[in-house]
């Protein structure tokens, strides 16, 4: 049983790591930057982020709301961290974006999210990097 929880973990990081190299090709193809963040929560929100479940849980569509429409979700292997990649922007402008999750977390009572960012090409160039970078700082 163990076996298939660490293929489970093992596929999920797979995915994440394909999104980001998905838009590190885009960028590289572009001279664009973008930006990872990781948006972690604490245990006291009940049941991590949730499509379908009102309430103090955290919705998909309070933080798609509150981003631009191809800013992409991606939920981690590990339950309460999410990722999101934010293409076409700088370090000074992803701090404005982590301000206002945080203001979407303070509205919601999230209670205690964390939330870490990467820059492409700055942090890292390939997808590994720019995972490990984030992992490191959570």
């Amino acid at each position: 049983m163990a076996w298939f929880f660490s293929k489970r973990k093992r596929r999920k990081f797979e995915i994440e790591a394909k999104h980001i190299e998905v838009e590190i090709n885009r960028s590289k193809r572009f001279g664009f930057q973008f930006g990872v963040l990781t948006v972690e929560l604490s245990h006291s929100v009940p049941g991590g982020l949730s499509k379908i479940l009102p309430g103090r849980t955290i919705s998909f569509h309070v933080l798609e709301k509150n981003l631009r429409s191809y800013d992409q979700v991606i939920e981690s292997h590990y339950r309460r961290r999410y990722y999101i990649i934010i293409p076409q922007i700088d370090k000074h402008r992803i701090e404005g974006v982590k301000t206002r999750i945080y203001g979407i977390a303070q509205e919601q009572k999230w209670k205690d999210v964390s939330i870490k960012s990467a820059i492409y090409p700055d942090d890292g160039d390939t997808s590994q990097v720019l995972l490990g970078k984030l992992s490191s700082k959570v």
